[in-house]
């Protein structure tokens, strides 16, 4: 994945696509978090424990309707509510865990790599700042840094309770009842292809957004180190112009990506009141059957559990656009790291000292 020269130059930025694995880029930033394995382990725990402990909650309220309240058995409640409290206080307690330890994680992996590449433009050749943009060459350590940043302290975060909240979710509401829970995830497979479908388009959609801004860098970078030459030879006109240009293709760039990600969340919407729908059509039938095949409890539990798969799914599928920006964030800043030295000075034992 070595950068040629010129990759920072306008028309190869413009034309260069991704050809990278997602996979190899997450195995490569994995290798910087092993510096902060103990905090990166930690805020993963607390994260699944604080989505398992969250997901506790409709399965507790079902047993108040079964156990307590359909019976009248209101003594139940001595011992149901501080063990509803302890469930509750210690989700909050995981999440204030896992949000300490993965921001740690995020900012120090950042700073590691923002090192290596500034560790790089030390000793490349003058040939790279001589055939590219400075704007975007500093893109890469600042804007695209700060977008794997946020991700990784608040996106990453995010899709590891999403996955554990809909595994989570799946896993009791089986366990209530298997023809139910068939039913409830019926509209599933419709909510993953629409996501497969539009991330294509996000994808580019993003890595445009991510160019348009490395072009508004270098075009203010620029404007801004010749401002003298420009007012000695009245440019201010014709600089304004070039500058409204690289704004208004970043403007349109970023407007396309926003449309893209904000059509996920109506559709999967919609799914999710189809699939509440469905659960309460043959739930409420399997309640008033003679005899009931299940309890008010369960019925309940199953449209909270069906909002606690729901919910996270939009979140994942928000999350999604905002892992195809950063995916793409990571590509460019690994094209500085791996970029090839052209000169490369002797060992010591060849150098030539001068007495």
């Amino acid at each position: 994945m070595s950068g040629s020269y010129g990759t920072f130059s306008t028309k190869e930025e413009e034309r260069r696509k991704r050809t990278v694995r997602d996979s190899v880029l997450i195995r490569r930033v994995y290798e910087y978090a092993q510096a902060n394995k103990r905090n990166l382990q930690i805020g993963v725990a607390a994260t699944i424990a604080g989505a398992f402990t969250g997901l506790a909650a409709p399965y507790m309220h079902a047993i108040a309707i079964d156990s307590i309240i359909t019976p009248k058995n209101l003594s139940g409640f001595i011992w149901w509510i501080p063990l509803f409290v302890t469930i509750i206080l210690g989700n909050y307690l995981f999440q204030y865990i896992q949000t300490y330890q993965m921001r740690i994680v995020g900012e120090k992996l950042v700073a590691k790599m923002r090192d290596d590449m500034m560790e790089k433009l030390q000793v490349i050749s003058l040939k790279y700042f001589s055939e590219g943009e400075a704007g975007r060459i500093i893109s890469r350590p600042t804007n695209d840094a700060n977008t794997v940043r946020i991700f990784i302290r608040v996106g990453l975060t995010s899709i590891l309770v999403d996955i554990s909240s809909i595994l989570g979710a799946f896993a009791i509401m089986f366990y209530l009842d298997l023809r139910l829970s068939l039913l409830a995830i019926t509209v599933l497979p419709v909510a993953l292809l629409l996501v497969w479908f539009l991330g294509k388009y996000s994808r580019a959609a993003y890595r445009r957004t991510l160019i348009t801004t490395s072009g508004l860098t270098a075009r203010l970078q620029e404007d801004l180190a010749g401002i003298k030459v420009t007012q000695a030879y009245a440019q201010e006109k014709e600089t304004e112009k070039k500058f409204l240009r690289s704004q208004e293709e970043n403007v349109k760039a970023t407007i396309r990506a926003i449309l893209i990600g904000s059509s996920y969340t109506p559709f999967v919407m919609a799914l999710r009141l189809i699939g509440t729908m469905i659960i309460l059509f043959f739930g409420v039938n399997a309640l008033l059957a003679s005899p009931p095949t299940i309890t008010l409890g369960i019925l309940v539990a199953f449209i909270e559990y069906q909002f606690s798969y729901f919910m996270p799914l939009v979140d994942l599928v928000t999350m999604y656009d905002q892992y195809q920006s950063t995916m793409s964030a990571i590509e460019r800043m690994f094209d500085v790291i791996d970029t090839k030295v052209e000169v490369v000075d002797a060992p010591p034992e060849r150098s030539i000292t001068i007495q």
